[in-house]
């Protein structure tokens, strides 16, 4: 049932770290990549602002169509402090014909054909060529623009300057590390499947603990509604075999059905508690209680029960222990411990109840000299349905929940609940909550 469930479980674990691991490295890349490149453009587009503004410094010779740079086309700093690019210029006329002198040195034939067939875009784009790329911004000088850049020969028609730098050592490291993140995202998303797995593993813990719990739970319950069915069943058709008879002749058969349907009865409160505690929608009516004045009230329901087994039963109570509780639940974990203690102690046996307070806590102990539960029951006596001497208790008319009502009585009032016992000598149950 859980193979599914598992590989279900890993898959989505397993593609929300891949997810993580790819939007962090992409994340990385465009933000290196703007960093980088944007540095770049925050340079050339500088530099392009300028050729709006007068430059003295810069002087253009126009000769038989060809114009030489008399000011320097070398390294040219748009924030020195902080980036320094060097950025190169192609001079074009009306034409779109080269002007620069540079251009055979520097930019083949090819490229500047690439050049040419790209003054319609506006915004800074990348030219590659050779394996090189450029960065390239266009720039449209009319007449009056190039009188002001003080062009010696001005010619008549708009005439274009474009800013070019060559960005190829910048775009490598990029791929290199576009590379190292493409790894990255791989070999990740090899560790993510076994990590995912893993993850599913403890997720399904608590999942099959609940699981085989809820399924111990119904089997546990079937079994014990099991056996007052059939004997409701039996009995049933007993009284149907004598249509005839009087109440009073089968009143055998009427008490049996009677004491079969309380047991059920209980069975079926005890677990209609549980499953309310499991799905925490059972309130508390939590108020200042009178442990003390509790505790005789409940022994005095107790009593005539101990006095059907001639059981001597004895308490130290202190009147005055105050608790802050459900005085409904707590009267129920008084009544589970006690008559427990009265139902597995022998005929002629003893129960003490004794309630002290020491160090802002209240205990309750109850101790009886009944025949004790063995060391291998011990640990489990507060588990659901649990019972050492499973004969016993049914004749008994246990069911193995009240200990467990019990443990989650005290466990919600912010107690603590314990067991020692020793066969042939005797069981001794103590709770301790919080004194008010």
């Amino acid at each position: 049932m859980f193979r599914k469930t598992k590989a279900r479980l890993t898959l989505l674990n397993a593609s929300v770290m891949f997810l993580i691991l790819a939007m962090l490295g992409t994340s990385m890349y465009v933000y290196l990549r703007t960093a980088i490149i944007g540095k770049i453009d925050h340079a050339m587009q500088t530099r392009a602002a300028e050729y709006s503004m007068q430059q003295p410094e810069m002087t253009f010779l126009f000769t038989g169509g060809i114009a030489t740079r008399i000011a320097s086309l070398g390294t040219w700093s748009a924030t020195a402090s902080t980036f320094e690019r060097t950025i190169n210029m192609i001079i074009w006329d009306e034409g779109l014909n080269p002007l620069t002198t540079l251009i055979p040195e520097r930019y083949p034939y090819q490229l500047v054909e690439k050049l040419r067939r790209t003054f319609h875009k506006t915004e800074l784009f990348n030219v590659r060529h050779d394996g090189a790329v450029y960065r390239v911004i266009n720039i449209q000088i009319n007449a009056d623009n190039a009188k002001r850049l003080n062009y010696v020969s001005v010619p008549d028609k708009d005439s274009y300057i474009q800013l070019i730098s060559d960005i190829s050592t910048e775009i490598s490291m990029l791929n290199v590390v576009m590379g190292l993140i493409i790894i990255g995202i791989v070999f990740g998303a090899g560790l993510s499947v076994f990590a995912g797995l893993y993850l599913a593993d403890r997720a399904l813990v608590p999942i099959r603990s609940s699981w085989e719990k809820q399924q111990q739970f119904v089997a546990d319950a079937s079994h014990e509604l099991r056996t007052p069915l059939a004997v409701l069943q039996t009995h049933t058709e007993l009284l149907l075999r004598h249509p005839d008879h009087t109440i009073e002749q089968d009143s055998r058969e009427i008490s049996t059905i009677l004491n079969e349907i309380r047991r059920m009865k209980k069975l079926v409160n005890g677990l209609l508690t549980l499953s309310q505690t499991d799905a925490d929608k059972l309130e508390l009516q939590m108020k200042p209680v009178s442990l003390g004045r509790l505790a005789e009230q409940v022994l005095g329901q107790v009593m005539p029960l101990a006095s059907l087994k001639d059981i001597a039963l004895s308490w130290h109570v202190n009147p005055n222990l105050r608790v802050n509780g459900d005085e409904e639940r707590l009267q129920q974990l008084l009544m589970i411990v006690l008559d427990n203690a009265i139902k597995y102690t022998p005929n002629c046996g003893s129960v003490h109840l004794t309630c002290t307070a020491a160090s802002g806590h209240v205990t309750l102990t109850v101790k009886d000299n009944g025949n004790g539960v063995a060391a291998a029951d011990l640990p489990h006596i507060f588990d659901r349905f649990y019972r050492g001497d499973k004969g016993r208790t049914r004749t008994e008319g246990g069911a193995g929940l009240g200990l467990s009502i019990a443990k989650w009585i005290v466990l919600r009032h912010g107690g603590r609940i314990e067991a020692a016992s020793v066969q042939q000598q005797g069981t001794k149950i103590t709770f301790t909550l919080p004194a008010l």
